[in-house]
């Protein structure tokens, strides 16, 4: 009576079964990367691409030539070569934040920023490094964050959307930005709104766990990619690593959360002085048009 699968007796068995716990216990605190590369992978998340989307998050080896010994210039530049059948691949990074709580942050890397910034056309950029970051409270999911261009959006574990314990993410057909459901996100003027609508692709990207360090592309200070931006406004340069951008959330993860936004606000209106200007480069848009046609109407041969 009370014999277990192997013949072992009950009370033998549950103090087995509690040794087991407290060494892999003992083994996670005595190796807390093991234990931060399970967190990632657990909760590694789920891409669901737009169905016109042409590039997915991969690995750098997938889209460098050399290696990145991070000895490199902030002047330095890395050409981004897409290949076919490159593994789908994110970036982990586990960091400790107070009082028991952990972030869990996704790096995604792309070959390209292909989408074109409103009436000027000029978004394109090669390179593209976007983020998703996982909060946990005693071990549990409590909210994630969505990087979407200059701003992010907030929503709590209860509001997205998931499969088991993992989160799905919506991308956004060529500016790669991340949301939490599908859809046409509304985007300040002259930006075109983002459309993901997630018939494309769905994949479960392998995680390499990343630390403060290594791999050495981590540290690598130039551009991931050739673009150099311009004197043209909204015209983008190719992004530089995630540890260098002064914005993102690689150096402070709370701080990047105070400034998302809520979950379903979209997006931040325009300072002041650039809805004035947008306005007013309307305003001689129509003017201009309006004296064109006046004119064209006086060159007319009456009839």
């Amino acid at each position: 009576a009370g014999a277990l699968g192997l013949g072992m007796p009950a009370a033998a068995g549950n103090a087995a079964d509690g040794d087991r716990a407290t060494s892999a216990a003992a083994r996670a605190a005595a190796d807390p990367d093991r234990a931060d590369g399970r967190l990632l992978r657990r909760y590694a998340p789920v891409l669901r691409y737009d169905s016109h989307e042409r590039y997915r998050a991969t690995a750098v080896e997938a889209l460098t030539s050399g290696k990145l010994d991070g000895r490199g210039r902030p002047s330095d530049r890395v050409a981004l070569r897409a290949r076919s059948k490159a593994p789908n691949r994110v970036y982990g990074r586990a960091i400790r934040a107070r009082a028991g709580r952990t972030w869990l942050q996704y790096w995604l890397l792309y070959a390209q920023n292909p989408q074109d910034r409103g009436i000027v056309r000029t978004g394109r950029h090669e390179g593209d490094w976007e983020a998703v970051q996982v909060e946990l409270e005693a071990g549990k999911p409590r909210q994630a964050v969505f990087a979407q261009h200059s701003w992010a959006e907030v929503c709590s574990w209860s509001a997205v959307e998931r499969r088991g314990r993992a989160l799905v993410v919506y991308i956004a057909n060529g500016s790669h930005a991340s949301y939490p459901h599908a859809g046409e996100h509304g985007r300040p003027w002259p930006d075109p709104d983002d459309e993901s609508d997630g018939r494309g692709a769905t994949v479960r990207p392998r995680v390499r766990p990343v630390g403060d360090d290594s791999p050495a592309w981590v540290r690598w200070p130039g551009r991931w990619g050739r673009s150099d931006g311009g004197a043209i406004p909204g015209e983008k340069a190719s992004p530089r690593a995630p540890a260098f951008q002064v914005d993102g959330p690689w150096r402070d993860p709370d701080r990047y959360l105070g400034r998302a936004r809520a979950c379903g606000s979209g997006a931040p209106p325009l300072p002041w002085p650039v809805r004035l200007g947008g306005g007013a480069l309307t305003a001689m848009l129509t003017a201009a048009g309006a004296a064109w046609m006046l004119r064209r109407h006086r060159l007319e041969p009456s009839t």
